[in-house]
């Protein structure tokens, strides 16, 4: 009898034993599960200002690859997505929170923007787990090509639906690659999507090398490509760096100013005094320029106001300087606005914001949401401009304009170069994200439009950063955040160089990315 009940008591021990190793196992599972996503989304996270650690981009996209392989129905797989961009949007928007506090807004409401700012935005990691879940099917050979395609194709696609409906494209994985130039000079053959491919494409490729069951000798042989790939970029970035800028340029000397007006001041009677005088501190700091350049909204009230035309009139006289400034305008209608004044203060052209700010120029689903939120910015809602518009003139030269964040959208740009324009100016006033990652994670877009259309893109910016880049997507001279200065620069102009291939044939790569997925997708369809 002892027996028995020794032999029952040892079985009850084993079972217990197996039941907990099976509850260890499946909690080291979800842990995977919620972990893999994750990871994704802090090395992207770190590869963006203010971390700028851009190297792990090229690695961010294998823990979601092995999630997404791991996963064994397409609802595991839209979930890992759902993780992976929810954290990171979470992450690189944190300053969505700080700006929506900083207008006015409640805490929660705040919280409540952020918190579903990030959620919607996440749809795109949905959108290409998913995609990643059914293009297992290519196999472990295929797939890294073609889900980097499919990365392309998102991309491309939410830039799209910015020109029809509401998105906020703020990101896109190439941009990880600002600080390295060598690799990023293939944006003027493809676009910023020809190198999100090669960091999509790389990142899938090291999440195969781990779930593959192959041998060690031939996963290694798997990742050659990716080794390649990114030494040929290299290569070419470089020969383009050293034999580029050989092209015969002329130079347009501008003075770009950083006032550093703080933007809840910008509409307080009481600081208009004050807001003058700073202006015309870093105006005695010019050095006799072509042009001064203004920042976004840079006058302490509406450039139509008698006082402000009188103003503008005697700063041009005095320096015999041409005047982009960027004011609020109100003669046809409601628009952020940029003015070419000439060297008597006139104005001879001025150009209207194309792509507004959601919640801070106008507010999306105006009829839904107007109860909750309203416009963060103190003068309210504005009209869109025309998309097409005149460029401003001097002499053989075209300067087009895009104001704020309007340089995230490369059609923008490549549109102006396709109608004559020789360099960009990009005013902005950053000063409502505070001291957060928003200026730095804004100014890093210009240097791909840079390269992109090979044009110089002169940049000034209420608070920083104000800088002039090169057609190479170079710094040549910036001012940092929140400095008091005057930038005073050459800004080449390389008429010889013509148009850049991205330029002249825009797209082409994401065409030969759709016809890739979509030639795979029926075979996973079908078959």
């Amino acid at each position: 009898m002892a027996e028995i009940n020794s032999h029952s008591s040892s079985l009850k021990s084993f079972e217990g034993t197996g039941r907990s190793q099976v509850s260890g196992l499946r909690f080291k599972k979800i842990l995977s599960f919620f972990l893999l996503p994750f990871f994704t989304s802090l090395l992207l996270i770190l590869s963006y200002p203010k971390f700028n650690l851009g190297f792990l981009a090229w690695l961010a996209l294998a823990p979601l690859t092995i999630a997404i392989w791991k996963a064994k129905n397409i609802s595991s797989a839209l979930i890992a997505g759902l993780i992976a961009g929810f954290c990171f949007y979470a992450g690189i928007l944190y300053w969505i929170y700080i700006t929506m506090i900083a207008g006015g807004v409640s805490s929660g409401i705040s919280l409540l923007g952020w918190m579903a700012l990030s959620f919607i935005l996440s749809f795109e990691f949905i959108v290409i787990a998913g995609l990643g879940f059914y293009l297992k099917k290519t196999g472990p050979v295929a797939y890294p090509y073609v889900f980097a395609a499919g990365w392309v194709l998102l991309e491309w696609t939410k830039i799209f639906l910015t020109s029809k409906a509401v998105w906020f494209p703020w990101f896109m994985l190439g941009y990880t690659q600002w600080q390295y130039l060598e690799i990023a000079q293939i944006v003027s053959f493809t676009g910023v999507y020809g190198l999100s491919f090669a960091l999509s494409f790389c990142g899938a490729l090291a999440g195969i090398f781990f779930v593959s069951e192959e041998k060690i000798t031939v996963k290694i042989l798997r990742v050659s490509p990716a080794l390649l790939l990114i030494g040929g970029l290299f290569l070419y970035g470089s020969l383009e760096l050293k034999h580029g800028p050989k092209y015969s340029s002329e130079n347009i000397s501008f003075s770009i100013l950083q006032p550093s007006i703080d933007f809840y001041k910008k509409w307080d009677e009481k600081y208009v005094l004050w807001i003058k005088s700073r202006i015309n501190g870093l105006l005695e700091k010019t050095e006799n320029p072509d042009i001064i350049v203004w920042p976004e909204n840079s006058l302490p009230g509406w450039i139509d106001e008698p006082e402000l035309v009188t103003w503008l009139k005697e700063i041009s006289v005095k320096y015999k300087s041409r005047n982009i400034v960027g004011s609020a305008s109100q003669s046809d209608g409601k628009y952020v606005a940029s003015f070419f004044l000439n060297e008597k203060g006139a104005i001879e052209d001025s150009y209207n914001k194309r792509r507004l700010v959601p919640f801070g120029e106008y507010v999306p689903l105006r009829s839904v949401l107007s109860d909750f939120i309203g416009v963060i910015g103190e003068l309210g809602e504005f009209e869109k401009g025309a998309m097409k518009q005149n460029l401003f003139k001097m002499g053989d030269f075209r300067i087009a304009n895009a104001i704020c964040y309007e340089s995230i959208f490369p059609y923008l740009l490549r549109d102006d170069a396709l109608s004559g324009a020789d360099m960009f100016v990009n005013i902005t006033n950053d000063g409502w994200y505070l001291d957060t990652a928003a200026p730095h994670q804004h100014f890093l877009v210009n240097i791909f439009r840079a390269i992109e259309n090979r044009r110089s893109i002169i940049r000034a910016a209420n608070n920083g950063i104000s800088a002039l880049i090169d057609p190479w997507g170079r710094t040549i001279k910036k001012l940092d955040l929140n400095e008091y200065a005057v930038l005073n620069v050459q800004a080449p102009v390389y008429k010889d160089y013509g148009l850049s291939f991205y330029s002249r044939y825009g797209n082409w790569f994401v065409f030969c990315c759709f016809i890739l997925v979509g030639a795979f997708m029926i075979v996973a369809v079908v078959f």
